[in-house]
């Protein structure tokens, strides 16, 4: 029973709780919960007992009790403010009216501990002001009126028996307010000193962490510098050996490395701000450059081999990669174009390229011009070898024999003349070797 009894109360006190409400807040409603409840059971008691007396005036207490319960559910509505406003202003007119309709039965003390409750429900100064101010006020006005107006007392009220009561209630519910407030004021100093020791422990804690981090600080930026002089060496080799732009998803040139100011012939200021076709040789077809532009606009990178013109008009070759550059949202809003030289393989790949066009030739006018004769010189001298030929017939041989000889004579000169024609000033030794040993097989 005691235990049901002590929940009900615990239930009743936590009438309009909220998580949202800070630690005062909480305190303070709490403190109006129990003045409510606490004025609801007095009030229900004194009618009780003063109705058992034959006394039925004690009635005219039940509209505390009313307000009591409105104070009750505005605050389960969480209408605080309504609460604190009919718990004090309200109860403050209603008692007045009470005291004055029925006098001297000690309803006036009311106001003394409506004055109390408003210093404990109240956080503004101005309004506790205005609530002990009012309920003093209301309480000198009943005496005011009962000293100036004559009193008729009613034979039915026993007058001392009913003051007293109503004195003891209206000290029984200061004594709950109180009693209340300081058992919630202790609890708050137990929390707060439990959370002080929480608090000194989590320091230690922390301090403990601090100095963890501060080590594992010290390494990273041991590591960061580390690894910042290797990518600075590595941005080092690239501006050596690799030539790099930034544009914008336009083309125009907003940043530009120092090889490829050197082998473009440009200056960086010539390059700012133009455009990539500022170099553009001419030498690729259109589908070439489309198929570069929508690679970047799926957000791929593209790599190709190119041919790009100098600022003398002398053109090179690169190997180029652009990245398109994105931003946290995904879209490419630049491009980096890193490119290697390859201008000396390419210009082998094209002198190879010549050189065997050049042994196709050779090889075609030795195998129409050349090996015709040389044939028919072969067939003679092998019949005159084995001795079909008859004395007749050797000025006539002689004579074929002659005329073959020429052909190769005119074949051989004719391609000399080829070679020094289309390929001369080709000083390389080993396109010279390539072309000895082919012509000598075709000639075999």
């Amino acid at each position: 029973m005691t235990f049901a009894l002590l929940k009900l109360c615990q239930k009743i006190l936590l009438i309009g709780h909220s998580n949202e409400l800070n630690q005062k807040q909480q305190m303070r409603l709490h403190t109006l919960n129990a003045f409510a409840f606490a004025s609801i059971l007095l009030v229900i008691g004194f009618v009780i007992i003063f109705l058992l007396l034959g006394s039925y005036s004690s009635l005219e207490g039940l509209p505390i009790a009313v307000i009591m319960l409105v104070v009750l559910w505005l605050n389960s509505r969480q209408r605080f403010e309504a609460a604190k406003i009919s718990m004090v202003f309200l109860i403050t007119i209603v008692v007045l009216a009470m005291a004055l309709s029925d006098r001297r039965t000690g309803t006036e003390y009311i106001l003394i501990a409506v004055a109390c409750a408003s210093i404990l429900v109240f956080e503004e100064v101005y309004k506790i002001l205005f609530g002990f101010i009012l309920s003093l006020a209301c309480f000198g006005f009943y005496s005011w009126y009962d000293a100036s107006y004559v009193f008729v007392p009613d034979p039915t009220v026993p007058y001392e028996y009913m003051k007293s009561i109503v004195m003891l209630i209206s000290a029984c519910a200061i004594a709950v307010q109180l009693l209340v407030f300081r058992s919630l004021i202790n609890k708050y100093a137990e929390d707060l000193q439990e959370a002080n020791k929480k608090g000194l422990a989590t320091n230690e804690e922390l301090k403990a962490s601090n100095e963890e981090l501060h080590s594992l600080s010290e390494q990273l930026d041991w590591i960061v510098k580390q690894k910042s002089t290797e990518l600075q060496s590595y941005l080092d080799a690239i501006n050596v050996h690799v030539y790099s732009a930034v544009t914008d998803t336009h083309g125009t040139i907003l940043k530009v490395n120092e090889p490829l100011t050197k082998v473009t012939g440009y200056a960086e200021e010539e390059l700012i701000g133009k455009n990539f076709r500022l170099v553009n040789s001419g030498f690729h077809s259109k589908e070439f450059f489309k198929t570069l532009f929508q690679s970047l606009a799926d957000g791929k990178t593209w790599r190709n081999e190119v041919k790009n013109r100098r600022k003398d008009g002398s053109f090179f070759w690169i190997d180029m990669v652009v990245i398109p550059l994105k931003n946290e949202r995904g879209a490419t809003n630049y491009f980096l174009t890193l490119a290697l030289p390859i201008t000396e393989r390419k210009d082998a790949e094209e002198q190879k390229e010549k050189t065997s066009k050049m042994l196709e030739d050779i090889a075609f006018r030795a195998s129409h011009k050349v090996r015709g004769p040389i044939a028919r010189i072969q067939g003679l001298m092998n019949l005159m070898e084995k001795g079909y030929l008859k004395q007749s017939e050797i000025d006539s041989i002689t004579y074929f024999l002659k005329a073959s000889v020429d052909e190769v004579d005119v074949a051989t000169r004719e391609l000399t003349s080829f070679v020094n024609t289309h390929y001369e000033g080709d000083s390389s030794s080993s396109i010279q070797t390539e072309f000895n040993c082919q012509a000598n097989k075709t000639l075999n």
